[in-house]
């Protein structure tokens, strides 16, 4: 049987200056651990161009997961940058694992705070002072050049005809050069589209040359794709028509992401601090353990969940005016509305009127770049979701609300109806009418939100391992 490479090029760059997972990198590594489980882990391989010895590198899963799993993050990070899996950066300093720098600074920073017992410092960074304490004496993550045992090997040493690379993030970048080495080799090459924003609609993306770049990338992919996965139906029928545009013939494969939540593992911190605890009795006190105050005093009132990068395609000014029309009814009980993700662009407008307004009179919060335990809190107590996007290639958020039994208003913009199907409510994202219209309908009709999840409650809902499955079937197909 082939073997599968999967790409992880960008996803090792996002991981040198980033903590948290976005939609995309998420998608790539439930695809590596899933496709894994079903095939084998001996038929599993991880690629990337190295830009130090210009090269592009492999390493087996096994050898980037001795432990059987690339989860948690750090497992796969230590295996990308050479580090000793079993050993971990000190609590809070794990985003300076690559910056021996500010490593040192921010370690002279919390042992002042450690030597003053100033325990709130730890708690603020999702950590504990006792962790600190405790971590001291633990052995420090080292370099590995010259003693992995199997260290990074050239591609074409370990490739062999018939064998298949798939990349899941090359959104706008990938190894061109290495990749019709290996074609010309007999080895296939899959690319996974996750949406032509950047072409279909350039007036969303930032840069002046951005979108232009990404259409000439997603062109010379051409030259080595021997076949495309879409992320949806509405994905695919964009990329088909760029394919004709420029008379391209390769076969394109729809295979639909997850309707899953996060995948969450627990803190090493919180494993720790738990173990006593009757979890069946009061289950609420360990899954809110290393949640931050702000976060957790959102509690107070009801709140409906926005969750995605903070741009502008993802519309949050439109949803904020249909909340300031909201806030002006007296026969409706309004909840908050958060907005939760990390900082974009394009966005300014919505960000001046949020501090003139004081975040719409305190009927707003922003929540940014929050941890996954933080976002699997919001996601449980939430009383639905909103996603007013103008366009989506998918629409994770969606789904991810779906798991956890939460309906949504949605636009129905793009992919977003194959994501929500009959679960959710849809408004017109261009019209603010129309937005205002469903959240009220949402909020007023009497046990509509209820029958909504109760639908969600007996609904099958598509998993990683159906997402695993389609893939393998597209790429067994002769090309």
């Amino acid at each position: 049987m082939q073997r599968i490479f999967f790409d992880v090029t960008n996803l090792r760059s996002y991981l040198e200056n980033e903590r948290q997972l976005s939609g995309i990198q998420r998608v790539t590594i439930m695809l590596i651990e899933h496709v894994a489980h079903r095939i084998g882990k001996d038929k599993i391989y991880i690629s990337f161009q190295d830009d130090k010895s210009n090269a592009y590198r492999a390493i087996s899963y096994d050898a980037a997961a001795p432990a059987g799993s690339i989860l948690p993050l750090e497992t796969l990070r230590a295996a990308l940058f050479r580090t000793q899996p079993g050993l971990r950066p000190r609590p809070t300093l794990g985003r300076y694992a690559q910056k021996p720098l500010k490593r040192s600074v921010h370690t002279a920073i919390r042992n002042l705070n450690a030597l003053v017992g100033n325990h709130r410092h730890f708690e603020k960074r999702h950590s504990t002072l006792d962790a600190w304490r405790a971590s001291k004496k633990a052995p420090k993550s080292q370099n590995l050049s010259n003693s992995r045992k199997e260290p990074f090997t050239d591609f074409s040493k370990i490739a062999k005809s018939g064998d298949c690379i798939i990349l899941a993030d090359a959104a706008g970048s990938a190894p061109s050069s290495a990749l019709k080495k290996a074609q010309a080799q007999g080895i296939f090459c899959y690319l996974l589209i996750h949406d032509l924003i950047q072409i279909n609609a350039p007036e969303f993306i930032s840069g002046s040359t951005q979108s232009l770049r990404f259409h000439n990338w997603l062109l010379e992919t051409t030259k080595y794709a021997d076949r495309y996965l879409a992320n949806s139906q509405a994905t695919a029928h964009d990329l088909r028509i760029f394919l004709e545009t420029y008379g391209k013939t390769q076969t394109i494969d729809v295979v639909p992401l997850a309707v899953a939540g996060l995948p969450i593992s627990t803190p090493e911190v919180q494993r720790s601090q738990t173990t006593t605890v009757d979890t069946e009795t009061y289950p609420e006190l360990t899954k809110n353990v290393l949640i931050d105050d702000k976060i957790r005093s959102l509690l107070k009132r009801p709140y409906v969940l926005c969750v995605g990068t903070m741009e502008t395609r993802k519309n949050m000014w439109g949803l904020a005016q249909a909340w300031d029309r909201l806030r002006q009814k007296d026969d409706i009980e309004l909840p908050r509305l958060v907005f939760v993700g990390n900082p974009g662009w394009l966005n300014q407008d919505f960000e001046r009127w949020m501090a003139a307004s004081g975040n719409l009179h305190g009927w707003v919060e922003l929540i940014t770049s929050p941890s996954d335990e933080e976002l699997d809190f919001l996601y449980r107590n939430c009383l639905f979701t909103a996603m007013p996007s103008f366009v989506e290639g998918w629409g994770l958020p969606v789904g991810e609300s779906l798991s956890y039994g939460k309906t949504a208003v949605v636009s129905n913009a793009g992919s977003l109806p194959e994501v929500g199907g009959d679960l959710v409510l849809y408004f017109d994202p261009n019209s603010i009418s129309s937005i205002t219209s469903t959240i009220y309908r949402m909020l007023v009709e009497e046990g509509l939100r209820k029958k909504l999840e109760l639908k969600i409650a007996h609904s099958t809902l598509r998993s990683w391992d159906d997402v695993a499955r389609d893939v393998l079937t597209a790429v067994q197909r002769p090309a």
